[in-house]
C-alpha cells in the first residue's frame, strides 16, 4: 500500500469526501502519520529500523558527537589501522559500556596515555545557556560519546543502533509500515484520526469510537510484535520458530 492508497483508505473510514477538498483533514495528514511512526517505530523493534553509520574520532579528544540520526546506541567498534575503511580493516570487539561516573572513575585524566579506545558512555550536551536560547536547546537536545581511553589518532568507528526510518509522504509513497504491516499502520492513524474528529477531550463522553480503534491497534500489535521478534531471531533458542503454546494441566 502507498501513500495515495493509505490516505483514501483513511478518507473512508473517517467519512471524508474522496475530492481532497476537506483542508482541515488534509492539514493534519502530515501530523496523523507522524503519530502512528512515532508510536509503532517506539513500541515495536523492527530490524528495519536498526542500522549502521560510521565516524571520526579526533586524535587526543575523547568526545564525539553522536550523529542526530541514531535514536540510540546498542553498540559501536573501532576500526584499525587508522586511515580509510577497506577489506582489510579490522573491528574491534564492541566497546564495553559504563556509566559516565565509572568513566570519570577509571580515567580521571583524559589526557592519560591515548590508545585505541576500549569503553565508553554517553552524556548529556545540554549548554548553559540564556533563557531564550535554552528553549531553543531544549528542542534540538543533543547526546555525547565520551570514550576511554582517550583516541590516539583519528581512528574511525562504527556506530550500530535504532534509526528512524523516512516518513511516510508523497515523496517517500511506501515504508516497513504501509508495505508489510498496513493494518496496524491504520488502525493507528484511526486512534489519531477520530480523536481529531471528535475531540480527544470528548472520547470520556463517547468513547466507543476512537477506544474502539485503540483496542484494534492493540491487537493487531501484539501478532506485529511476535513476528517482528521472529525476524530478529528471538524465538525459542534463538530460532525463529514461534513460542510453543503453555501446556494446560488436566483437570483430575
Amino acid at each position: 500500500m502507498n501513500y495515495d492508497n493509505m490516505v483514501s483508505r483513511l478518507q473512508t473510514m473517517l467519512g471524508i469526501s474522496q475530492n481532497n477538498e476537506d483542508i482541515d483533514f488534509t492539514r493534519i495528514i502530515p501530523d496523523m502519520f507522524a503519530y502512528a511512526e512515532g508510536r509503532i517505530y517506539r513500541e515495536l523493534q523492527f530490524l528495519a529500523t536498526k542500522g549502521t553509520q560510521t565516524a571520526q574520532l579526533t586524535a587526543n579528544n575523547r568526545e564525539l558527537a553522536l550523529p542526530r540520526s541514531v535514536i540510540y546506541l546498542d553498540h559501536m567498534s573501532v576500526i584499525t589501522p587508522v586511515g580509510a575503511i577497506t577489506n582489510s580493516s579490522t573491528r574491534s570487539p564492541p566497546l564495553q559500556r559504563i556509566l559516565p561516573e565509572a568513566l570519570d572513575y577509571l580515567w580521571p585524566q583524559s589526557s592519560y596515555k591515548p590508545s585505541v579506545p576500549t569503553k565508553y558512555t554517553i552524556v548529556g550536551n545540554l549548554p548553559v545557556v540564556a533563557s531564550t536560547a535554552l528553549t531553543i536547546a531544549l528542542s534540538n537536545p543533543s547526546y555525547t560519546i565520551r570514550l576511554m581511553p582517550t583516541p590516539d589518532k583519528a581512528y574511525f568507528v562504527e556506530l550500530y543502533g535504532g534509526v528512524r526510518p523516512t516518513p511516510l509522504s508523497p515523496d517517500n509513497p511506501e515504508t516497513i509500515l504501509t508495505i508489510i504491516y498496513p493494518e496496524l499502520f491504520e488502525a493507528c492513524c484511526m486512534v489519531f484520526g477520530t480523536g481529531y474528529q471528535r475531540d480527544y477531550g470528548a472520547q470520556a463522553d463517547d468513547p466507543a469510537r476512537a477506544m474502539s480503534w485503540e483496542t484494534q491497534y492493540t491487537n493487531l500489535r501484539q501478532g506485529v510484535m511476535l513476528e517482528a521478534a521472529q525476524l530478529r531471531g528471538e524465538g525459542p533458542g534463538w530460532t525463529a520458530a514461534t513460542p510453543a503454546p503453555a501446556v494446560q494441566p488436566r483437570a483430575p
